[in-house]
């Protein structure tokens, strides 16, 4: 009888070595295969996650920055501070006006002319003296402030200008650096945030009305698992997973959640995202066309294109990683919407993205992971724009 019940017991312990084996094996052989001859976009999804390190653009934590009512619009003045992530680190300086400095001259300057813009205009990811605004100066007459925030946008940039125009000399010109690749998305959201401030053609009582489909989705159990595997490390550095997430990717954006890095909801031809932005940018430009003529100041508007504009690889990859179809994306859609509303306002613009995409080894132009400008990119950025800027500058 007992030896009946040992030769049962290690039958069903061998049964279940099987089991196990059956499961993992297939797995493990998965597992290799991808390793080995995975598609290039899930190479380059496990490049990021093995750089894991995030950057948030709507945050300063723990930069001295100095905000109030209208949110944070200049750093601490003469203050010092250390940018660092996993794919660069550097310093930042503050001048005594609270800009960033860029060991530049500071006399023997015809005018002053403060750049506006976000954390591409600030510089994130290069030291002072590499931004595109620093570089740009080198070449000018001029005197270029930059005074760019990290996490705002033109909502955010206006009322800083109006803020900080006296303690900026009262400079007769400004330029407001836009950055396609979630500025629109950004100009959005800031309106989404603070209500009391919409235009009247925007009806926020409708819960019906989904205005940022990247944030405002029926896919809560799914987003739970996702965050799930992206904290485990043991899960999120299988190429197996991975996959699998991106097979479920397709599958919720195929029902319209759109999840999706915000410049490829604005390249899309197929769906109309930039309706409600487009409004609310015009809103905008009506709002800082009654500041430059209370204040007396002139503007233009410089553009930074995103990546995936520039790199055609990288966009065919993000695309067959979202599932979305060529003939369905415009990489000039944000490009030519933008300039149609600064050309109806007669607005003077500088766009380097062609410029930009015909250069040498793009993909060195963006950090992989959170896409700002590297040091070549800011000197590519300052090469393309430099002589347009300067001309209509002066």
């Amino acid at each position: 009888m007992l030896h009946i019940f040992k030769f049962h017991k290690y039958k069903y312990l061998l049964g279940m070595l099987l089991i196990v084996l059956g499961f993992t094996l297939p797995l493990f052989v998965f597992e290799i295969a991808f390793r080995m001859f995975g598609p290039d976009w899930l190479d380059l999804r496990m490049r990021e996650i093995s750089l894991n390190e995030n950057v948030f653009f709507d945050t300063d934590y723990g930069w001295p920055i100095e905000c109030n009512e209208i949110g944070c619009y200049k750093f601490v003045p003469n203050s010092e501070f250390l940018v660092s992530t996993n794919e660069y680190s550097h310093s930042v300086h503050i001048g005594s006006d609270g800009y960033r400095l860029n060991g530049n001259r500071t006399s023997d300057f015809r005018k002053t002319i403060p750049f506006v813009g976000d954390s591409f205009t600030f510089g994130v990811g290069v030291e002072d003296h590499q931004t595109f605004v620093s570089i740009l100066e080198r070449d000018s007459n001029n005197r270029y402030l930059n005074i760019g925030i990290p996490g705002n946008s033109i909502v955010q940039q206006i009322d800083i200008v109006k803020k900080r125009h006296d303690d900026l000399g009262r400079p007769n010109e400004y330029v407001f650096v836009f950055f396609l690749g979630n500025d629109f998305q950004n100009i959005l959201e800031s309106r989404l945030l603070a209500p009391g401030t919409y235009s009247n053609n925007i009806d926020l009582e409708d819960e019906e009305v989904d205005y940022y489909p990247t944030v405002s989705n029926n896919f809560s159990i799914l987003a739970t698992i996702n965050q799930f595997v992206i904290d485990n490390r043991f899960l999120r550095e299988l190429y197996t997973v991975q996959w699998l997430r991106h097979k479920v990717l397709i599958l919720v954006n195929q029902s319209n959640a759109d999840l999706m890095d915000p410049i490829f909801l604005m390249m899309r031809k197929d769906k109309e995202y930039l309706s409600e932005s487009k409004s609310i940018f015009v809103d905008e430009l009506r709002r800082l066309d009654d500041l430059a003529d209370a204040l007396d100041f002139q503007y233009a508007f410089l553009i930074v294109p995103d990546r995936h504009q520039i790199d055609s690889d990288l966009l065919k990859i993000r695309m067959d990683y979202y599932g979305i179809d060529s003939e369905d994306i415009d990489y000039m859609l944000p490009n030519n919407v933008l300039s149609i509303l600064l050309d109806e306002h007669q607005i003077t613009y500088i766009d380097p993205t062609e410029c930009m995409k015909t250069q040498d080894n793009v993909n060195e132009l963006f950090y992989i992971l959170d896409n700002h400008l590297t040091v070549k990119g800011h000197a590519t950025m300052a090469k393309c724009v430099g002589n347009s800027i300067n001309d209509k500058l002066e």
